[in-house]
């Protein structure tokens, strides 16, 4: 446990020095670029641009449901919705992200620093429940239900987080290229990136049961002898990965109507690329329990139970991940604000570990709408 929470520690600290630097770079650069402008260019265009925004988030699926050899079998009819299915994490995040933008006059340069967080919590019962068909009883014209169902609950609760920041220094290379009033921004910069989960599951699965006759010897009747099984799961994991590295992006616009003076509509796009360094974990355990009931001459007998409990995982690793993203929207912009709706996404390749019993990488993908509003000052 400490070897996690002092690797936590110095990801954090390299992350602050290099966020640090990133910031003082555009600092610096963007003094030397207000030098360098000059007079009368831009006039009575906002240098200084906040931008608030909200995202809905869909996310591709992260970590694999637990799953012991009883879940694995044909589920019986009156399971609709399986333990596992059950499982499933929410499918989508709410967010919110915050934009600063520098542009300053006359230079054709745009220092950014941006950041983006969501969440989701999925809290969720499942239960489903069938009486077995009545068993005779003596004549064949007495019966009697059972006492005994089948039934499956599943507890579940998975929370996540998720958070991006942005730092990057940028320059409009294409004015005029797609069209008047248009922009072409290539970036450099640092990307951060960290995401968690945790999840919790308790299922409790009672899924046959089994009716034999016995036949009394004088001719009575016969009455019913039943069995079934009963099995308990229960289920945690922690997942988490942190990572910061150098990004470059391309972000354009194109106006399609109106004009800049008035109101104008503009589409935008843009595509980016990262190589993020950082550290992924996993921490996961489950306990199996597993009875077998049978009945003999009116009462239970139960023969000792099944339990699997392997020992708990917890792992850490160093890696290395790629991270392709991009966006697609249209704006209303007016001399001091703008209005923007569009589509984003976000794919972090390899980032988490979402095995069980070991580990597997998978993909962190997140992609939904946005909405925005930009304020110039």
């Amino acid at each position: 446990m400490s070897e996690l929470i002092d690797t936590t520690i110095r990801t954090g600290s390299i992350g602050r020095r290099l966020l640090a630097t990133a910031s003082a770079f555009a600092l610096l650069a963007s003094i030397g670029g207000i030098g360098k402008a000059e007079a009368g260019d831009d006039a009575g265009w906002p240098d200084v641009w906040i931008e608030l925004g909200g995202q809905l988030d869909q996310f591709a699926s992260t970590q694999g449901p637990f799953a012991p050899p009883f879940l694995r079998k044909t589920p019986p009819a009156f399971e609709t919705v399986t333990p596992v299915e059950a499982q499933k994490p929410p499918r989508f995040a709410i967010g919110g992200d915050a934009k600063a933008t520098f542009e300053p006059a006359g230079t054709h340069w745009v220092f950014s620093a941006s950041v983006r967080y969501g969440r989701s919590n999925g809290d969720k019962t499942v239960h489903q429940q069938t009486l077995f068909p009545s068993v005779q009883l003596g004549l064949p014209s007495n019966h009697i239900p059972p006492r005994d169902d089948g039934y499956a609950t599943s507890k579940i609760r998975i929370n996540e987080s998720h958070a991006i920041a942005d730092f990057q220094a940028g320059k409009d290379v294409g004015l005029g290229m797609f069209g008047r009033d248009s922009t072409s921004i290539f970036s450099l910069g640092v990307r951060y990136a960290q995401f968690a989960s945790t999840t919790a599951a308790d299922i409790q699965d009672r899924p046959d049961l089994h009716v034999r006759y016995f036949t009394f010897p004088s001719g009575g009747g016969k009455a019913p002898l039943k069995y079934y099984h009963a099995y308990h799961l229960t289920g945690h994991s922690a997942r988490s990965f942190q990572a910061i590295g150098p990004s470059l992006s391309w972000d354009a616009s194109a106006p399609f109507a109106g004009n800049q003076e008035a109101a104008e509509f503009t589409f935008d796009w843009g595509a980016e690329a990262a190589i993020l360094f950082g550290r992924q974990k996993a921490a996961v355990s489950h306990q199996t329990t597993g009875h077998y009931f049978k009945q003999k001459y009116g009462a239970y007998n139960q023969a000792p139970p099944y339990t699997n409990a392997p020992a708990p995982r917890n792992g850490a690793h160093t890696l290395t991940i790629p991270n392709l993203g991009g966006f697609a929207g249209v704006s209303v912009k007016w001399p001091n604000a703008k209005v923007g709706l569009g589509y984003r996404a976000d794919f972090f390749f390899g980032a988490v570990d979402g095995g069980i019993d070991k580990r597997v990488s998978k993909t962190l993908g997140l992609n939904g709408p946005f909405a925005s509003i930009s304020i110039g000052l």
